[in-house]
């Protein structure tokens, strides 16, 4: 026996061109795969952890002051619905500072028949009074004219 033969018998496989499959498989050939080659899953590159970049701390916004009102501080004024009455219509814009009525402002003083002449001294009444609740006794021949414009004045001072 040759060199050959001597790691054949040693090993069980037969080295070199001459070579036939090995002992120990029953075919005593080597096995074969038939069909479409299998590929072994490969794991996906893994990537570092991305670094978060540090935040730069901010200051908190200021907040913009709200525009003041042209009006004196403390100033509202209210204005009242209209009030429809058998002459005409009323309506008027009271402006108070605190409690006090400072301003009372006709929008609409509709009123036919020279009835509107009694709303300059309505005015004068209700400023004087400082509510809507004042005395029109000594006034006649205004009545429907007052009682729209005593609505109007109590419409517009709900509103404070």
């Amino acid at each position: 026996m040759g060199a050959i033969s001597l790691v054949a018998v040693t090993t069980g496989v037969q080295v070199g061109a001459n070579a036939k499959g090995n002992s120990f498989n029953s075919g005593g050939t080597f096995p074969t795969t038939t069909g479409t080659p299998t590929t072994t899953p490969t794991k996906s590159p893994t990537t570092s952890p991305t670094v978060k970049p540090t935040k730069t701390p901010t200051t908190k916004p200021t907040k913009t002051p709200t525009p003041t009102p042209t009006t004196p501080s403390g100033t509202i004024s209210h204005t009242s619905s209209p009030v429809n009455y058998r002459f005409g219509t009323v309506q008027l814009t009271v402006t108070k500072q605190g409690s006090k009525i400072t301003n009372i402002v006709m929008n609409q003083a509709g009123a036919s028949g020279g009835r509107a002449a009694a709303f300059p001294y309505l005015i004068q009444l209700a400023e004087s009074a400082q509510s809507a609740s004042f005395d029109t006794s000594m006034m006649g021949g205004a009545t429907y004219s007052t009682n729209a414009f005593v609505q109007a004045l109590g419409d517009a001072l709900s509103q404070f």
